[in-house]
């Protein structure tokens, strides 16, 4: 095997650490894994109690619609994450996918038209990013901020000021209404769009070379260049891919609301970086995954949907939200503490974050 097929394998820390941990200290950072899950399992069994209807074949699969577009952001980002990087313009991404759909749906253009034209435009974004990224190396906090500035602003302008899309149901193509709309075998599209999406995700990230070798760069990234693997073209090729499934998740939420309302997409930005960090507490060492990422969001999927349904005040919905989250994260983070623990996924982007900015603020004192 070559020194760049070895290099470029599961990056997993060594067994050294691992092997010198204590009983009690294995428990601990099994324990930490089980937050999430427990939490997930602990909202059903609340709501189940305090509601009858939540825990039917029929709300459940209700909740899993509500929560598809979200799930295809999310999904979207976890690539981003793995790179090592993080992206806060994916519902930029999302409302141009869905403003291009509708506007070319409106001006009665056939639906893969639409589809297509929703697709590139995600894309450009995403390669907006790339290039503020990788060539101009900015960080990609600042760079995804004021893709974000920027793309709401364009949105504004396009739509003379923030005027919605409007499309009449019988002139909207067959082709185009099934992508939100329809349903396959009896289950809702979108909940098959974003489960189809997830799989195919799942098995770039888990089984291709190109899932171990993004996962390297994110997670390795001086080990990955001494290898000659191409961090460049790895981490840009994670936000072209990151921008395409927020844009087609822009695509269903304008088939399936049958038009466009400016900054929509917005909406779904927190809740997807949320989703993302929850899901990197059930791994040994924080690194997101899909399942992981899923996980969270069926958890705020459930949260939001009980809390309806129990007649709490929409108000409340976000301070319960931001309750869970930070619990789930605080619950790990001091079950699973230890020195030895090796800096991965999340950690690793915490870890990196920090180290640059102080890396900037001594460069700036020495000037």
């Amino acid at each position: 095997m070559s020194t760049i097929e070895t290099l470029a394998a599961p990056v997993e820390p060594s067994p050294g650490p691992v092997a010198a941990y204590s009983g009690k200290k294995r428990g601990t950072l099994q324990a930490s894994r089980l937050v999430a899950p427990g939490t997930l399992a602990l909202i059903l069994i609340v709501f189940s109690v305090l509601s009858p209807v939540f825990f039917t074949v029929g709300n459940l699969f209700g909740i899993l619609g509500q929560v598809a577009l979200l799930a295809l952001a999310a999904i979207g980002l976890t690539l981003v994450v793995r790179a090592g990087g993080i992206d806060l313009s994916i519902g930029v991404a999302l409302d141009l996918g869905a403003l291009a759909s509708a506007w070319l749906i409106h001006d009665g253009y056939r639906a893969w038209v639409a589809v297509a034209g929703g697709l590139l435009c995600a894309l450009a974004v995403g390669a907006v990013n790339a290039l503020l990224i990788v060539i101009l190396r900015i960080p990609a906090f600042l760079a995804t901020l004021s893709v974000w500035f920027a793309g709401t602003s364009v949105q504004q302008l396009l739509t003379g000021g923030g005027a919605p899309i409007y499309l009449s149901a019988p002139l909207v193509p067959d082709g185009f209404a099934v992508i939100g709309r329809g349903y396959f075998l009896g289950i809702d599209a979108a909940i098959v769009n974003a489960v189809s999406i997830s799989l195919v995700v799942a098995l770039l990230l888990g089984i291709t070379r190109y899932g171990r070798k993004l996962t390297m760069a994110g997670e390795q990234p001086s080990a990955a260049r001494i290898s000659g693997l191409r961090t460049n073209a790895l981490i840009a090729s994670a936000y072209l891919l990151c921008a395409v499934i927020a844009g087609f998740a822009g695509v269903v939420l304008a088939a399936r609301s049958n038009g466009y309302v400016p900054g929509s997409g917005q909406a779904y930005l927190m809740d997807a970086i949320g989703a993302v960090f929850i899901g990197a507490t059930i791994s040994r060492y924080g690194r997101v995954s899909v399942g992981g990422t899923l996980i969270g969001v069926v958890i705020f999927g459930l949260l939001d949907n009980g809390l309806n349904l129990i007649g709490l005040s929409f108000f409340w919905q976000d301070l319960a939200r931001g309750l869970v989250l930070l619990s789930i994260l605080l619950a790990a983070v001091v079950l699973g503490r230890a020195k030895s623990r090796p800096a991965t996924g999340i950690f690793a982007l915490l870890r990196t974050t920090k180290h640059q900015a102080l890396t900037n603020t001594a460069k700036g004192n020495r000037k």
